[in-house]
């Protein structure tokens, strides 16, 4: 299944991403770009139930494959300019139970929240130029 979300903040409880899929052993991945308003150093977190890995800018910032309840792990800090498009993957599996995927982000300017659709790019519609 291929589909556009708008952001990455989900709680499916006992269910799945879709009506059609089974609720346990699944995965998602989400690829993108995320551009900052700001140019400063942003800390990206996940909150998910089972594991996580987020990459920024080829830079793997979470790495918790492993099987938990709904938890938040914050990545190390990374340097954005404003304006500027930087690729983003999260990968997710579930298990068993409730299931749970969600993006964050904050720096010095950006209360914690989950990244807005404002900032998010599918991969397909981004301008790359060099």
């Amino acid at each position: 299944m291929v589909r556009l979300d708008p952001t990455v903040d989900f709680g499916w409880g006992n269910g799945a991403p879709d009506s059609g899929m089974g609720a346990d052993t699944f995965t998602v991945r989400w690829t993108g770009w995320v551009m900052p308003d700001f140019t400063e150093e942003y800390t990206f977190s996940t909150s998910t139930d089972d594991g996580v890995r987020l990459w920024v800018n080829g830079v793997l910032l979470v790495d918790k494959w492993i099987l938990q309840s709904e938890a938040e792990w914050n990545g190390s800090t990374i340097e954005l300019i404003a304006g500027e498009k930087y690729p983003v993957t999260m990968e997710f599996y579930e298990n068993t139970g409730i299931a749970a995927a969600r993006l964050r982000w904050q720096s010095a300017s950006t209360p914690k929240a989950t990244i807005p659709a404002s900032n998010l790019y599918p991969s397909s519609l981004v301008d790359v130029r060099q």
